[in-house]
């Protein structure tokens, strides 16, 4: 008789999403091969992540609380028309959390140094890798509005919702993963980037600040195990 296998649990709180469009020849080497850019509107996007896990649990275990992470990711569909994220980095100030996301979950993840500053409703948020490259990410943000549900059909449905993940396994293959989350609720956000050298370290220069932010309160989330596509 198989055992289930409990996927990653996260309870997150306090995220920006700053979205970029970008042309697709800008990512189509950032991502497995038997891929494709997904697009809104003839862009493809890319989305700087920062936020605070409340909890991280791995396989029913309970691993850490109140870790701080960076993540940058890309959208892609698969051969079978499934839309997924693929995770260009993540920046975590946990080396546990970092090292269980990349062995386990097959994810770029990288022990980092984030310190999360708040001043009343504006937020500043600066990330500094560990090792020889030191790349940085530094946003100041402020929430506008009210979080609710994001619409269906629209930019903000297809940068937030996504139900899949998509990594590259030993030997090429190809391995997809889920996300399960009730909908994020969102609001409109300002943002300020006035540091990026971290997209630079992923080989994306998106140009200018972010054309989209959203900011949303929090949601819990599980992440499954890899499956061979």
């Amino acid at each position: 008789m198989s055992i289930a296998v409990r996927p990653l649990s996260l309870a997150l709180s306090d995220a920006c999403l700053a979205h970029w469009p970008v042309a697709a020849g800008t990512i189509r080497d950032r991502i497995p091969d038997w891929t494709e850019p997904d697009r809104f509107d003839d862009s493809a996007w890319v989305s700087a992540i920062l936020l605070s896990i409340d909890r991280f649990d791995a396989f029913g275990v309970p691993v850490r609380r109140d870790v701080e992470a960076v993540i940058l990711r890309t959208y892609v569909s698969t051969p079978a028309g499934q839309r997924a994220i693929h995770f260009l980095s993540l920046d975590v100030n946990d080396r546990l959390v970092a090292d269980a996301m990349r062995n386990l979950f097959r994810l770029p993840a990288h022990h980092a140094t984030v310190r999360r500053l708040e001043d009343g409703d504006r937020t500043e948020v600066v990330a500094r890798r560990r090792g020889q490259d030191r790349a940085r990410l530094a946003v100041t943000y402020t929430p506008v509005g009210e979080p609710g549900p994001t619409a269906p059909d629209t930019l903000s449905s297809f940068l937030v919702e996504r139900e899949r993940y998509v990594a590259t396994g030993p030997l090429g293959s190809r391995l997809v993963g889920s996300v399960g989350h009730p909908p994020w609720p969102v609001q409109p956000a300002d943002a300020t980037v006035t540091e990026r050298s971290l997209l630079d370290a992923a080989d994306i220069d998106p140009a200018g600040e972010p054309s989209l932010v959203h900011y949303s309160p929090g949601v819990e989330m599980t992440i499954g195990t890899l499956e061979r596509a």
